[in-house]
C-alpha cells in the first residue's frame, strides 16, 4: 500500500506505471472511508484472527487477498474522466486481455448486478466491474487522484476466470496497453522505494488503520 501511494505522489503526469504483486499470506485491505471495525469483523468471521487489515488510500470495501492477483495502475486523470469511466476503460481493456486467452468475462451493468448487500467487495458486483455469465465478480477496484494523476488498485480473481496466474498476469498487461494505447511501465525507481519506506509505518500504525 505505501508503494502504490509513493508510485502516485512520485509519478509524472504523463506516467503509466503498473505493479502486479502478491501477498505472503492472507491479507485484508479496506478503503478509505471503511470503518475498521467491519474489517475486523470481516476477518474474524472468516477465521482470520491473526490478519490486521490494511487501510487504503483507495475507496472501495473488503478486499481478502488469498490468491488474487492484486495490482496497481498509476495513471493520467484528465478532467473529463468520470471515475465511472475510468473503470470502464481500465476493465474493458482487461476483459479484452482475457478474451485472447479464452476466459469469458463481461462489464457489469446495473441490470446485471447481483442481489444482497455487504461491504466486502466480492460479496457484490458494482456496476462496470467484470463479472462471469452468472454474476460472480472477476475484478474490481478502487480509485485515488492526485492533481492530474490517478491511482487504481485492482483486485483480478484468475480461478473464477479459471485461467492460470502467470496467464492472468500476461492479459491483464496486455488489456491495458490496449486501452491506453501504449505499454505500462513496470520500473519502480529507487527513489520511489525509499518513499514507500518513509509511508510504511503510517499503513502500519493504529491511527491510520483504525480512524474510523
Amino acid at each position: 500500500m505505501a508503494l502504490d501511494e509513493a508510485a502516485l505522489l512520485a509519478a509524472g503526469e504523463d506516467a503509466l506505471v503498473l505493479r502486479l504483486y502478491r501477498w505472503s499470506g492472507p491479507a485484508c485491505t479496506f478503503g478509505y472511508s471503511q470503518p475498521f471495525s467491519a474489517a475486523r469483523a470481516a476477518c474474524d468471521a472468516r477465521g482470520w484472527t491473526d490478519v490486521a487489515p490494511v487501510r487504503r488510500a483507495t475507496g472501495g470495501g473488503i478486499v481478502f487477498h488469498d490468491g488474487d492477483l492484486t495490482f496497481s495502475l498509476v495513471f493520467p486523470w484528465t478532467r473529463t474522466w468520470a471515475p465511472d469511466a475510468i473503470y470502464k476503460n481500465i476493465h474493458r481493456g482487461v476483459h479484452l486481455g482475457l478474451k485472447e486467452i479464452g476466459a469469458r468475462t463481461f462489464l457489469n451493468s446495473p441490470e446485471r448486478r447481483p442481489l444482497g448487500a455487504a461491504a466486502a467487495c466480492f460479496t457484490r458486483a458494482e456496476p462496470m466491474d467484470l463479472v462471469l455469465a452468472d454474476g460472480r465478480k472477476v475484478l474490481g477496484g478502487a480509485l485515488r487522484k492526485k492533481g492530474g494523476k490517478g491511482l487504481y488498485q485492482g483486485s483480478l480473481r484468475p480461478e473464477a476466470a479459471a485461467v492460470p496466474l502467470a496467464d492472468a498476469e500476461a492479459a491483464l498487461a496486455d488489456g491495458i496497453a490496449r486501452e491506453f494505447g501504449r505499454t505500462p511501465s513496470a520500473e519502480i525507481p529507487a527513489a520511489w522505494r525509499d518513499a514507500a519506506r518513509g509511508l510504511e509505518a503510517r499503513y502500519r500504525s493504529r491511527e491510520w488503520n483504525e480512524r474510523r
